[in-house]
C-alpha cells in the first residue's frame, strides 16, 4: 500500500471516521472501513497503573463525560468515562461507548484496515510497540515519531523493535533542502514521511529522490496543521486547489478530517485515490 509502485493517494481518517461517530472510537474505525478508507490515524497513552488506552487529549474533559488527567488516573475510572459524539465539548451528547484500549482498536483493524499510531509520549512508545509486536500487526500499523532533521544520528536507529515494525519520521521540510533531508533519513529506510511545509515547490523538486528511496509523502490537511492554506476547510470549496494540488507535488498520502469530501473527490479524479 505504502510503496510508490501504487500511484493511487491513500485516505488516512484522523482519529477515525469520527463526525457521526465519536473520535478514538471503535465505532469510528468501523466507519471508515465502510467507507473504504485505507489507514486510520489514532492516539495513544497509558494510564496511571499502566494501560495504553486511545485517547487524544491529555485529560478527559473534553472526549468523554469524565474529568482528570489521563495519566494520573487508573484504567477502571478511565473506563468508565463514556466517549462523546463527533469531536466532543460541553454540549457534546454522551456514546454508549468507553474509551478503548490500544489492543481493541488493533484487534478491531486486524485483517480490515491498516493503522497510524501516534504515541502522544515518549515514555510511553516501548509499551506500544511491545503490544504491536505481541499481537503480530506489525505488517498493518505505522507508528510515527518526529526526528531532528540536523541530527548527525538517529537514536531511533538503537531501538529494538526499528526494522521490526513501520516507522514514519516526522519533520518540517527546509527550504530548497527537501531532497538533502531525504538523503539525510535514508537510514531510517522510511516507506512514508509526514512532512510540514513552506513552499510546495519544495515537495516537488524532490520528487527524484522520493522515487530513488520509494518514499511516499503524507500531508495533514487538517485546519490545525498549518502548511499554508492547503488545508480541509479550503478544500470543501475548492478541493482541486487543495488535494489535487498536493497530488500533483507528488503528496502520496493525505490525511484529514473530511473523508466524505476527500472521496467525493477522489472518485471524481480516478486514480486519486485507492
Amino acid at each position: 500500500m505504502a510503496s510508490r509502485d501504487n500511484p493511487a493517494i491513500l485516505t488516512i481518517a484522523h482519529r477515525g471516521f469520527w463526525k457521526t461517530t465519536a473520535e478514538n472510537s471503535i465505532a469510528s474505525i468501523e466507519a471508515a472501513i465502510a467507507a473504504r478508507v485505507e489507514m486510520v490515524e489514532i492516539d495513544t497513552q497509558a494510564t496511571a497503573d499502566g494501560h495504553l488506552v486511545v485517547i487524544h487529549d491529555k485529560t478527559l474533559d473534553r472526549t468523554t463525560t469524565g474529568t482528570g488527567i489521563v495519566a494520573e488516573l487508573s484504567f477502571d475510572t478511565v473506563r468508565n468515562a463514556r466517549l462523546k459524539v463527533g469531536a466532543g465539548g460541553k454540549g457534546a451528547a454522551a456514546t454508549q461507548e468507553s474509551v478503548p484500549t490500544l489492543e481493541e482498536i488493533l484487534e478491531a483493524a486486524r485483517g480490515r484496515i491498516a493503522v497510524n499510531i501516534d504515541t502522544k509520549f515518549e515514555r510511553d512508545l516501548p509499551a506500544v510497540m511491545e503490544t504491536v509486536l505481541r499481537l503480530g500487526v506489525e505488517s498493518q500499523v505505522l507508528v510515527k515519531t518526529d526526528i531532528d532533521i540536523n541530527a548527525t544520528r538517529f537514536p531511533i536507529l538503537d531501538a529494538d523493535w526499528f526494522g521490526r515494525i513501520p516507522h514514519m519520521p516526522m519533520f518540517r521540510v527546509r527550504k530548497d533542502r527537501f531532497a538533502e533531508d531525504l538523503r539525510r533519513i535514508a537510514t531510517l529506510r522510511a516507506p512514508m514521511i509526514e512532512v510540514k511545509f513552506d513552499d510546495i515547490d519544495d515537495i516537488a523538486a524532490a520528487r527524484e529522490e522520493l522515487t530513488r528511496q520509494n518514499i511516499r509523502v503524507w500531508i495533514n490537511t487538517l485546519d490545525v496543521s498549518h502548511c499554508l492554506d492547503y488545508n480541509d476547510s479550503r478544500a470543501l470549496h475548492d478541493p482541486h486547489a487543495v488535494w489535487s494540488r498536493l497530488k500533483q507535488a507528488g503528496v502520496g498520502a493525505i490525511q484529514t478530517d473530511e473523508i466524505e469530501a476527500f472521496r467525493a473527490w477522489a472518485t471524481q479524479n480516478e486514480g486519486d485515490a485507492a
